[in-house]
C-alpha cells in the first residue's frame, strides 16, 4: 500500500445509479474523474479504496476507510486533507471520496 490517505466516502444513492449494496470490510478498485498527473497531462487513475465500513443518515449512505493509487505516476500530491473526487466503476458515479 502506497501514500495511503484517510477517505469519507459519501456513496451516490441506489435510486441514483449508484450501489444498491455497500461494500463492507474489503477492497474496492475505481477509477478517478479526470486528474492533471505529475507530468501534466490529464488522465483517470485506478484507485483502491479499502472500506472499513458504512452508515446511513438521514437517507445519506456514508462511509469511511483509505484510499491509494495503484500507480507511482499518479497524482499523490493532490490527496490532502479537505481534497474531494469522484469515482466511477465503469462509466458509473458511485461515489465522492473527501480525504479527511
Amino acid at each position: 500500500m502506497e501514500k495511503s490517505v484517510e477517505v469519507k466516502i459519501h456513496w451516490v444513492g441506489d435510486q441514483f445509479g449508484g450501489k444498491r449494496v455497500l461494500p463492507h470490510e474489503t477492497l474496492c478498485y475505481v477509477m478517478t474523474e479526470l486528474l492533471k498527473g505529475a507530468s501534466g497531462v490529464e488522465a483517470n487513475w485506478s484507485l483502491v479504496l479499502q472500506v472499513e465500513g458504512n452508515a446511513e443518515f438521514c437517507g445519506n449512505r456514508v462511509g469511511f476507510g483509505k484510499a491509494w493509487f495503484l500507480t507511482k505516476d499518479a497524482p499523490f500530491y493532490l490527496l490532502k486533507k479537505g481534497y474531494s473526487l469522484a469515482v466511477h466503476e465503469g462509466s458509473k458515479l458511485i461515489a465522492t471520496l473527501e480525504v479527511i
